[in-house]
């Protein structure tokens, strides 16, 4: 009696495993992109130049059962930043954090929009993944009308289509993708994204450009579409200069590229966050130490800390990022009003 009970709980458990996977496959999963063969995608997936991957399931293992996560504290009732301006005028910049990787550019009369997320979770599933620890630093109603949307990859927390939905529907903006991220938001009821390869140009207005440029990363949103899309970051081009947002990534002699290129930097977004432990992360994510060396190598004038703060995706605590990224601008003799560290809701003009 007790080996058929106990067989029939393993007939569960495996149901239930074979259900959850096909779930993640068809239903989670983004549409693959096809294309023709380039030096970051073979035909069927795309890769990182250099060798850089994530990490695979046997370390994947071995972090999750030996981790030491830093110390994070839930903040409900954070007061939310003011409403910012309707627009910026020409030659003006102005940069809202608003969380996460969530920026809000005002660049010569235009409002940009980068990985906007407003959901409690960056996960399929509102009951389990990582929460976020305070809320956004701007109501939702707060923001002003936006005219570009930017998405530097489809992981759950830089594409929330929920929150992507809701800009769309409210004020219709375009939006820039790397290949093959605008599929998934035309199946999701969001169409007309334009997908760029790196060192692609979109021209927005007669003055401002958007360059896809390289990051060092990977893509997917469920099991069976492992980098079966592209990840970038942006430069935005304008007589009044240039600003970029780095969107996700890992540490790679590229940023020096992107800097001679196009650099340099009015101002420069860089990740900061989920870097411990440093031997799982480091292919795929940046940190503090080197988010200082990109802010030299894009040549940025004014650099500003993103990808903290909001999530806890890592080992990092929360003021882990923060502490050791002043450090290291100790230690290059960089001034730290050169590198900001907003808090949420918080709006600098830059000059």
């Amino acid at each position: 009696m007790l080996l058929k009970i106990l067989g029939f709980l393993l007939t569960l458990v495996v149901v239930f495993v074979l259900v959850a996977v096909a779930v993640g496959y068809f239903f989670l999963s983004a549409p693959k992109y096809r294309g023709p063969v380039s030096d970051h995608f073979d035909g069927k997936q795309f890769i990182n130049p250099g060798g850089a991957k994530a990490n695979g399931f046997p370390e994947l293992l071995k972090w999750v059962t030996n981790r030491h996560p830093g110390t994070w504290e839930e903040t409900k009732d954070a007061a939310y930043g003011p409403r910012p301006p309707e627009r910026v005028g020409p030659g003006e910049l102005r940069v809202t954090f608003v969380n996460h990787s969530t920026f809000l550019i005002q660049f010569d009369g235009v409002n940009i929009l980068t990985d906007p997320i407003y959901e409690q979770r960056v996960s399929p599933f509102q009951f389990i993944g990582p929460k976020r620890t305070r809320p956004p630093g701007i109501r939702f109603e707060d923001l002003p009308k936006i005219d570009l949307l930017l998405l530097s990859h489809n992981h759950w927390d830089h594409l929330e289509i929920g929150t992507v939905r809701r800009i769309f529907e409210r004020d219709h903006p375009r939006i820039v993708t790397p290949l093959g991220v605008g599929q998934f938001l035309e199946r999701s009821g969001v169409p007309g994204a334009k997908d760029l390869d790196w060192e692609q140009t979109f021209k927005f207005t007669d003055s401002l450009a958007v360059v896809s440029v390289r990051a060092q990363h990977f893509s997917g949103r469920g099991i069976g579409d492992r980098d079966a899309t592209l990840w970038c970051g942006y430069v935005l081009k304008s007589p009044h200069g240039a600003v970029y947002f780095a969107g996700d990534s890992g540490y790679g002699p590229f940023f020096k590229e992107t800097g001679a290129k196009h650099g340099p930097f009015r101002l420069a977004i860089i990740p900061i966050g989920a870097y411990k432990p440093e031997w799982f992360m480091s292919p795929i994510h940046c940190s503090p130490k080197e988010a200082v060396q990109i802010h030299r190598d894009v040549r940025s004038r004014q650099s500003v800390a993103c990808h903290f703060g909001t999530f806890p995706l890592a080992d990092d605590g929360y003021e882990d990022p923060i502490t050791d990224l002043n450090a290291a601008l100790r230690a290059h003799q960089i001034p730290e009003d050169q590198f900001w560290v907003l808090k949420e809701g918080e709006g600098r003009v830059v000059k």
